[in-house]
């Protein structure tokens, strides 16, 4: 697929393609609507940042949490690697621990999502 967008909104699209396939646009009305989102709302990146620092999991499931972390995450540009490590740090201490004892290396955000999904589940 071949954008024609500059500046902003193409690194707003650039991100959300190259976070694995769980975040691509599904269609024309959704890249339209990611965009008619973030500018509209001027300080919507800005919201979105804030609340990206502060996002922890606690006692929430996995699974609300990471769509949490998915919803703010696709309105920043950051990277999977930034993204990886992130998400390490904002999980709880059980799905935390039980990283560090498997010594996973992630090469994709989608990996750690199926882990923790499923360590999460046989709670």
């Amino acid at each position: 697929m071949i954008f024609r967008l500059e500046d902003d909104a193409d690194q707003q699209i650039y991100a959300k393609h190259h976070v694995d396939a769980f975040s691509f646009h599904q269609s024309l009305s959704k890249l339209l609507k990611h965009l008619k989102e973030i500018y509209e709302d001027q300080n919507l990146i800005q919201k979105c940042c804030y609340k990206y620092v502060a996002l922890k999991q606690l006692n929430k499931s996995f699974s609300s949490f990471y769509s949490e972390f998915t919803k703010i995450f696709s309105f920043l540009n950051y990277d999977d690697i930034t993204l990886m490590n992130d998400i390490q740090n904002k999980i709880n201490n059980h799905l935390q621990n039980m990283l560090s004892v498997c010594f996973i290396k992630f090469s994709s955000l989608n990996k750690p999502k199926i882990f923790l999904q499923d360590v999460n589940n046989k709670q």
